[in-house]
């Protein structure tokens, strides 16, 4: 799966869904940093920030909250989110809301660029 996602691109136009309170997440550029040989790395990542909220979405790694930030980070999965993965990158789908017609549904979506894999919403969630 490593070499898979390492020339993929996590797109930037997504709207993944909190998995803890199901507001909109944003893009962050910059992501999470960290210092790794005297040099600063960044992770682009989707970032829930409703009120207070620290959930994080990346392919890679799914659904996750970083603790020990700045010094060094560790990336502690959200609990029953991570259960999708897209069959052509091997990376983790994001929940979002499409609509259609006059309704309103949930998908699981991939975040690789002009990916397009969807799959249907997994009931209980």
């Amino acid at each position: 799966m490593t070499q898979q996602t390492a020339t993929t691109t996590l797109s930037h136009d997504l709207k993944p869904r909190c998995p803890r309170d199901n507001h909109v997440m944003r893009y962050e550029s910059r992501g999470i940093e960290s210092e790794r040989g005297g040099e600063t790395q960044t992770l682009p990542s989707y970032h829930c920030d409703y009120q207070g909220c620290s959930v994080r979405y990346t392919p890679e790694e799914g659904y996750f909250t970083v603790v020990d930030m700045p010094d060094l980070p560790h990336f502690v999965e959200e609990p029953g989110t991570n259960l999708l993965q897209c069959p052509r990158h091997g990376t983790w789908l994001f929940r979002c809301q499409i609509e259609g017609g006059n309704a309103r549904r949930f998908v699981w979506q991939c975040g690789i660029e002009r990916c397009g894999y969807t799959r249907p919403d997994v009931g209980g969630m």
